[in-house]
């Protein structure tokens, strides 16, 4: 019996696309096998792509550690002003109430020493009444004048004598001219109403009467 023999089939004959057919040895040529030193440089390549990859999971990290300690360290700030704020505001408050009971309590002791001088005062107009020593109450009266102005002239108030200097806008009022022969012009004939200062400043200009001159 004739033995029958496996026919080839070309795949080009039967219109069999190469790529579809499975490979076979006698298709794999030298160049398409891998080079050792191909293989070295992907090796290469791959351990350089992990370290930059290891180096950005560290930079990476390094970012997330710092956003968290800025974002403690604004948080901190953040509370720190909130309570110099409290405080300041508190602060305010408390100079704003002493301020206020300041200047409401501020001319206590000044009334507590003109206290003695009104109840002299007092005692002089009941005095009047009865009185007619006039010389002893003028002497009375004289004398409660010089407790009140000493009071005065502790807290800073002086006595700007006027009469017979030269006339200064900046200290005195003129308030009329007098014709003289004695006194030069421009000079201060009378003190009409007494000037003062309290410590450095004026706080009422003197009314004076200025001499001018004769008219011929």
């Amino acid at each position: 019996m004739a033995k029958h023999e496996k026919s080839k089939v070309n795949p080009h004959e039967k219109g069999i696309d190469k790529a579809e057919h499975d490979i076979l040895p006698g298709d794999i040529t030298e160049s398409d096998i891998p080079q050792p030193e191909d293989l070295s440089a992907q090796e290469a390549k791959v351990i350089q792509l992990q370290k930059d990859l290891q180096v950005r999971d560290e930079q990476i990290a390094n970012l997330r550690n710092d956003f968290q300690s800025e974002k403690e360290k604004n948080k901190e700030l953040f509370d720190k002003y909130l309570r110099l704020q409290a405080e300041f505001e508190n602060f305010r408050k408390r100079m704003t109430r002493e301020k206020a009971d300041f200047l409401k309590y501020s001319m206590e002791n000044f009334l507590k020493e003109l206290l003695p001088v009104v109840d002299n005062f007092e005692l002089a107009l009941e005095s009047a009444k009865k009185t007619s020593d006039w010389a002893g109450f003028y002497e009375g009266v004289h004398l409660i004048y010089k407790q009140l102005s000493d009071i005065l002239q502790k807290e800073g108030l002086t006595y700007m004598p006027s009469a017979g200097k030269p006339f200064d806008p900046l200290h005195h009022e003129a308030v009329m001219q007098v014709e003289s022969g004695t006194h030069s012009e421009n000079t201060i004939v009378e003190e009409l109403k007494k000037g003062y200062y309290l410590n450095d400043r004026l706080i009422r200009p003197a009314q004076v009467a200025v001499a001018k001159r004769k008219s011929d």
